[in-house]
Order: structure tokens, then sequence, then C-alpha cells
């Protein structure tokens, strides 16, 4: 008797689902912004490498956007590509969030070809490679006492070379944004 009174009762109501923000939204960017943002990504110029070693992305977050573009046969520019339409497809790629979308963006508005950002820290194309040669070459003590570097981060570096790119050495442990900072300002000011 009681499931026949349920079946009859048509005034059920079903809350409606929550209206959830978009990335776009959230992030607070214009379509502008956004459309770059796409743009960028469904670029085939920009690679894997670009991504990681350019950028400055997590590079489990660079790999997992190019293979997400590329499609299944992992060739950007066949047919079975997947580019990106909104950024909230581009916020559900694995290891993907909003800081990663923040330093895509930072990355195309430097308009800088070949600047990049890592912890929050831009370096021109020309920093880079001073950073990278200083990283690689220069003594323990160079590090620690005339870069300024905190020990670990010091140590840290020395036992991880080589170091191939911008990507890699903010990986390291230990590594921040002080410690990019003064690696950069380093070079910057001939100390290096």
């Amino acid at each position: 008797m009681l499931l026949v009174l349920l079946a009859c009762n048509t005034d059920v109501q079903v809350a409606a689902a929550p209206d959830v923000q978009s990335t776009q939204t959230r992030l607070g960017l214009n379509d502008a912004d956004a459309q770059a943002i796409l743009d960028f990504l469904n670029d085939c110029s920009t690679t894997l490498d670009v991504l990681d070693a350019v950028v400055g992305l997590d590079s489990d977050a660079a790999t997992n956007l190019i293979e997400a573009r590329n499609g299944p046969d992992g060739e950007c520019g066949t047919a079975d590509d997947t580019p990106f339409a909104t950024l909230d497809e581009v916020d559900e790629v694995p290891q993907v969030g909003d800081r990663t979308i923040q330093d895509i963006l930072s990355y195309v508005q430097s308009g800088e070809s070949g600047s990049g950002t890592w912890e929050g820290v831009t370096f021109t194309a020309e920093e880079q490679e001073a950073v990278l040669e200083v990283v690689n070459d220069a003594s323990l003590g160079t590090l620690d006492e005339d870069v300024g570097l905190a020990s670990d981060a010091a140590a840290n570096i020395v036992d991880a070379r080589p170091i191939a790119s911008m990507g890699d050495l903010a990986d390291v442990s230990q590594v921040g944004a002080s410690a990019l900072e003064a690696l950069r300002d380093w070079v910057s000011g001939g100390g290096g």
C-alpha cells in the first residue's frame, strides 16, 4: 500500500544542483586571458619541453596537458587531437590547478620570447641560461656564501646536478622563491 501511495505522489521536488563556478570566473580572468591560455595550450609548438622547461610547470601537469591535447596517438596536429575549448577542461586535467593556469597566463602575458616563471619568480631567457650555468658549475661554497642560498638548498643543488632546466631546478628540495630570487639577482648583478 505504501508503495502505491509513493508511486502516485507526483509533487516530488528535487533540489536544484548548486551553481558551480567556472574556472575562469573563480580565477577572475577575462575572456581575452582565457582565450590566450587556450590558444597557447592548443598550439602544436607548445610542446612538453616548453611547458616543463620554459613555462616552468610541474612535469606531471605538463605531461598530462600535452597528452590530453594530443589524443590517443600522442601526436599534435592529427585527427584525434582534443584541443581545449574551456579553462574548465584544462582544470580537469590531472595535476593541473589554479597555480598551473596562472603560471601559463603569466608566461603568455610576459610576451617575452623565452621568459618564464617558476615559484612566482620570472626570468628572462638570458637569466635562465646564466642561472643554469651557475647551478651546474659553481662550487658549494659559491652557492652558499656568494649567492647567499641556504646551506640545504645549495647542497641539494650540487647533489641534483646536472640540472637541465629551470623546472628541474625549481623541483630541487629546499629551492623555492627565495633561492630562485637570489640566483636571479646574483646573475643579473654580475656575480655569475
